[in-house]
């Protein structure tokens, strides 16, 4: 009868610390300020077309996604010039190119090359993005090759019916921390469109 009653409460246990994660996860994925853009057309399977406006971002060249994030993340955790404290964004924007991964945080509202602190790093470049035109396939859960692929092959197969031609290489675009539960992790494959 006790080994029951202790199952039951590490049952609950559990139960509760799982609750806490996804409201943990909710209440951070809701407070970060994310990129605007506006829906311009939806061409089904989950594909939109987005209109982004001007914005500015940190980018820098890593080996993979780790050593990607703390550069980025040290720039605007104080790492930079002024030791400015900057405020996290979403999405976290990654490109794979052979051995190398370019790796983009877009800076908050207000900041803009002129007035962003000048980064203590070499390695971190701060560069305008002019308003772009995206083609966007939203999927949830852990990043994977096989979901990059998949949701990729429908992205390319939905502008192909489209007749819309596409404008550099595709991307991927992450809003949540890895730690947030999967089932409410939101990424997506993107890639400028004419």
């Amino acid at each position: 009868m006790k080994q029951m009653g202790a199952l039951f409460v590490i049952a609950v246990l559990i139960l509760v610390l799982v609750a806490i994660w996804f409201l943990v996860g909710v209440k951070v994925s809701m407070s970060t300020e994310q990129l605007n853009y506006t829906v311009i057309e939806e061409l089904g399977d989950g594909v939109e077309i987005r209109q982004y406006d001007r914005s500015t971002f940190i980018s820098a060249d890593a080996k993979d996604s780790n050593s990607g994030f703390r550069t980025l993340s040290g720039y605007i955790f104080g790492k930079n010039k002024n030791d400015v404290k900057i405020a996290m964004t979403a999405p976290v924007i990654s490109q794979q190119e052979e051995h190398v991964l370019h790796m983009s945080f877009i800076l908050p509202e207000g900041y803009g090359v002129d007035n962003a602190p000048h980064p203590l790093d070499e390695a971190i470049s701060i560069h305008n993005v002019s308003p772009r035109k995206l083609a966007v396939i939203r999927f949830s859960g852990y990043v994977t090759d096989n979901k990059i692929g998949s949701r990729r092959l429908i992205l390319e197969k939905k502008l192909s019916e489209h007749g819309l031609s596409t404008k550099g290489e595709f991307f991927l675009m992450r809003y949540n921390p890895p730690w947030v539960p999967p089932m409410i992790m939101r990424n997506e494959i993107a890639v400028e469109v004419e």
